[in-house]
């Protein structure tokens, strides 16, 4: 059984390493402890740069989202929908994040209707808000091993009728945790949201300076991009507003 111990060690150290939490040097939860003290205090100026410095080691919605109410606070309602609607990327169905952009948007004068996500990408996307990309990765180690447990039995065992069951079974999870893993890691590398930033930002027909001006949109705007051709990329904000604009004038999310 000495190879079955061996998978099972690596899955402990590997399930140890991703669970743990960050380095007590840091210590980031102090850190936003600090920052929220402020931010209750008033003190939006002094809490944003703290809860900025933690956003290069930290991706939690609570910190966007306090991020965005510092923003928002201090009369940057661009900056404060960007953040929400990180925010709302990590954690969709939080109704005071999407209460906040409603909120954003009416200051920024934004009464595009944005579409609502039909029954299956709601279900995608609960299932996404319940198993964070760490428990994604150790559902998909602990299959693996139990894989390998099943192949060992089978070589040390013979060819025995729930052995077979065990191996088709625990290969056809691996398989589905398999697929899903990449899908939820292509997903989230994908950023194909993003708020316009610019002033005077201008869509256009082509991705150039020389295609026709089709529209001109003010910051805030909330766009889905399409495509995207060296410094341009296509964006859509609804069915009517389309084209072409500079990278420079936008913001993924």
């Amino acid at each position: 059984m000495k190879p079955l111990k061996i998978t099972l060690t690596f899955l402990c150290i590997v399930c140890a390493v991703l669970t743990a939490p960050l380095p007590a040097s840091g210590n980031p939860q102090a850190q936003f402890d600090r920052a929220n003290r402020l931010y209750e205090e008033g003190k939006m100026s002094e809490a944003l740069p703290l809860f900025t410095r933690l956003e290069k080691n930290v991706s939690n919605w609570k910190l966007f989202y306090n991020i965005g109410n510092c923003y928002f606070k201090l009369d940057q309602p661009v900056k404060a929908k960007i953040y929400f609607l990180k925010a709302q990327r990590l954690n969709p169905f939080e109704e005071s994040i999407q209460k906040n952009i409603d909120i954003a948007n009416k200051r920024l004068n934004d009464k595009i209707p944005y579409p609502k996500p039909d029954f299956i990408s709601r279900l995608l996307l609960r299932i996404e808000s319940v198993f964070p990309m760490n428990v994604v990765s150790i559902i998909l180690l602990l299959f693996i091993v139990v894989f390998n447990a099943f192949v060992f039995l089978w070589i040390k065992k013979g060819k025995k009728r729930w052995i077979i069951y065990g191996v088709s079974f625990s290969l056809v999870l691996l398989l589905m945790a398999g697929i899903y893993t990449i899908y939820r890691a292509d997903k989230y590398s994908q950023r194909s949201i993003a708020v316009i930033t610019g002033e005077n930002s201008q869509l256009r027909s082509g991705p150039g300076e020389n295609n026709t001006v089709l529209f001109k949109v003010n910051p805030g705007l909330q766009v889905k991009i399409i495509d995207q051709s060296r410094d341009w990329i296509q964006v859509s904000a609804s069915s009517d507003i389309a084209g072409w604009i500079e990278t420079e004038n936008v913001e993924r999310i």
